[in-house]
């Protein structure tokens, strides 16, 4: 329609990132195999060749959305860190609610196409997310743990790296079925008590023994 302007032409510098959160929440929906970049260009009003203006491939395309992906969950992940005040137990439990507690619907989706969908179709494409999610996660969860195992509030022979690699695969993977829960009822789980529980689970388990018991 003549004098109509574009989305695109309005928001120049959004181009990029909305193309990304678009393409993840088509990989998510359809797959990656099976999703077009006409589809991805459709869903935000823009042309195939727009895409192509900024990312070579569909391959770069999923990599760069990935990347994307990452770095909006961890910025408040990493505050976690550099802001902790008071006991460590709370830095953990403020930890997991922040990296597990926002996953509506869409987020849990992409979390499925990470997990399993990107394994088979683009193999390097999942050893980054491996790489910069997941072993992200644990490692900053890890230096939490020894971080209280310094200041005497967790147990000092506690395995850090297991610790945090255990609760952090645990709860990545029971979050991902969540996509299944309408065809596997059993498989269903409040969000909050899994998290809460999730961290219950662990401060226990890394509370000092107390002289009275030993």
């Amino acid at each position: 329609m003549a004098g109509r302007v574009l989305r695109w032409e309005r928001r120049p510098d959004e181009r990029p990132n909305e193309l990304l959160e678009a393409a993840l929440r088509i990989f998510a929906e359809r797959g990656y195999a099976s999703t077009r970049l006409e589809d991805i260009a459709a869903s935000v009003g823009v042309t195939k060749g727009t895409i192509y203006h900024y990312f070579a491939t569909k391959e770069e395309l999923l990599l760069r959305a990935i990347a994307h992906y990452h770095e909006q969950a961890f910025v408040p992940l990493q505050r976690v860190l550099e802001e902790r005040r008071g006991p460590v137990s709370a830095s953990v439990r403020l930890f997991l609610r922040r990296a597990f507690g926002q996953l509506d619907s869409a987020r849990l989706s992409v979390l499925t196409l990470l997990v399993q969908g990107v394994a088979r179709d683009v193999p390097h494409a999942y050893h980054q997310w491996l790489e910069n999610g997941p072993v992200r996660g644990w490692e900053v969860l890890a230096e939490l743990i020894e971080a209280g195992k310094t200041t005497g509030e967790f147990r000092r022979d506690a395995d850090s790296e297991v610790i945090a690699r255990v609760t952090i695969s645990g709860l990545v993977l029971q979050f991902a079925w969540q996509r299944y829960a309408d065809g596997v009822p059993r498989v269903a789980i409040d969000a909050d008590r899994l998290i809460d529980s999730a961290a219950e689970s662990l401060l226990h388990g890394l509370r000092p023994v107390s002289r009275a018991r030993r």
